[in-house]
C-alpha cells in the first residue's frame, strides 16, 4: 500500500494558504452617508442617517472630492459637512475611506 500522508499533507498546507489569503484580503465596500462629527489626521467620525456614528480610517490616498468626484483640497472636509464616505473594510466596525464625497447644502 502505497503512503500518500506526505503528499496529502503539502496539499492540505497549499490549500489553507489559500483559503487564509483569500479571508485576508476580501473586502466589501460600504457607503456612508450622514454629517462630519470628527475629524483627526487619519480619522473621520460620521453620524449616518441611520443615526449611528462611524470612526472610518483614511489615509493620503483617500480622495476628498466634491458632487462630480472631481479631487478637492482637503480643507474643505470640515466637521457638520455633510459627505457620503465610499470605504473598504470587513464590517462596519474596521473601515478605509478611499473617497469622501463633500454633499452641497
Amino acid at each position: 500500500m502505497a503512503d500518500y500522508s506526505g503528499g496529502m499533507r503539502s496539499v492540505i498546507a497549499i490549500v489553507l494558504v489559500v483559503v487564509a489569503v483569500g479571508l485576508a484580503s476580501a473586502h466589501e465596500k460600504f457607503k456612508i452617508v450622514g454629517s462630519v462629527t470628527g475629524l483627526k489626521q487619519d480619522e473621520i467620525a460620521v453620524k449616518a442617517i441611520d443615526g449611528a456614528t462611524y470612526e472610518i480610517d483614511m489615509n493620503d490616498g483617500t480622495a476628498i472630492t466634491d458632487k462630480n468626484h472631481k479631487k478637492i483640497d482637503r480643507a474643505k472636509l470640515v466637521v457638520g459637512e455633510k459627505v457620503v464616505v465610499m470605504a473598504l473594510g470587513h464590517d462596519m466596525f474596521d473601515l478605509e475611506a478611499f473617497e469622501i464625497q463633500l454633499v452641497e447644502r
